[in-house]
C-alpha cells in the first residue's frame, strides 16, 4: 500500500494558505493513488515537545530502563511514520523567515543516528532514500519583494541529510496582499501542484 505522510505546521487553522494547499496535494495524491493510506501528523493540533536533556542523551546511548525518557518512545513512533511513508508532505507557513518551531521539534525527533541516518567513514549517510517528499510554503511577500527564505533551503538540507534528495517545492506567495493577489498567487501554485500530477485538476 502507498503511504503518505502528511506534516501541518501552521499554527492557523482558517485561513491557512498552507493548509488550503496542502489538502489540494492530499486530494491530488488519493485521486491517483486509489486506495492509499495517508498518515497526518498536525503540529498544531498536537504539538511535539522540544527535545530535553534526558532524550537526547537517551538517543546517544545513555542508558534506558524502567526510568526510559517519554521523548524516545515519541521520537520511535515518529520515525516509524516517516520511515512507513512512500512521499512525505510538509505544508508550513514562512515565520520571521525561517520555519515554526515546532516543525523544527518534529525534526528533531526523527533525524537521528541510526534511525534515519548512519555514520560511515566519518560522514553522515542517510538511509531514507527511497522516499520523496513534497513541500508547501506560504509566504505573506512575493518573489518581486525582498525575502529572506531561510526555510526552504535547511528543509531541502535537512531533508536530503536523511537520505530524501527527490525533493519538489511548491511556494504560495503574496499571503499578506490584497485579495486578487491572493487568489492569483494561489490559482498558480495550484496549477504547480496540478503539474506534479500530470495536469489539470
Amino acid at each position: 500500500m502507498t503511504t503518505l505522510l502528511r506534516i501541518d505546521a501552521s499554527a492557523r487553522f482558517e485561513g491557512s494558505s498552507s493548509r488550503r494547499l496542502a489538502d489540494h496535494f492530499e486530494a491530488r495524491w488519493r485521486a491517483t493513488h486509489p486506495g492509499a493510506q495517508v498518515i497526518v501528523r498536525d503540529l498544531a493540533r498536537t504539538p511535539v515537545p522540544h527535545v530535553d536533556g534526558p532524550t537526547i542523551a537517551a538517543f546517544y546511548g545513555a542508558p534506558v530502563g524502567p526510568d526510559r525518557p517519554a521523548g524516545v518512545a515519541l521520537s520511535d513512533a515518529l520515525i516509524a511514520e516517516l520511515r512507513a511513508a512512500d512521499h512525505l508532505l510538509v505544508s508550513s507557513p514562512l515565520y520571521n523567515q525561517s520555519l515554526p518551531s515546532t516543525l523544527k521539534a518534529w525534526i528533531d525527533h526523527v533525524v537521528r543516528e541510526g534511525h534515519t541516518f548512519v555514520t560511515r567513514d566519518r560522514r553522515p549517510v542517510g538511509l531514507l532514500d527511497g522516499t520523496s517528499a513534497s513541500i508547501v510554503i506560504a509566504r505573506g511577500g512575493v518573489t518581486s519583494a525582498r525575502v529572506d527564505d531561510f526555510e526552504t533551503p535547511y528543509l531541502r538540507a535537512i531533508l536530503g541529510f536523511v537520505g530524501i534528495t527527490r525533493v519538489e517545492v511548491i511556494t504560495v506567495e503574496g499571503t499578506a496582499h490584497d485579495e486578487a493577489t491572493r487568489s492569483q498567487r494561489f490559482a498558480a501554485a495550484q496549477a504547480q501542484v496540478d503539474r506534479l500530477f500530470g495536469g489539470r485538476a
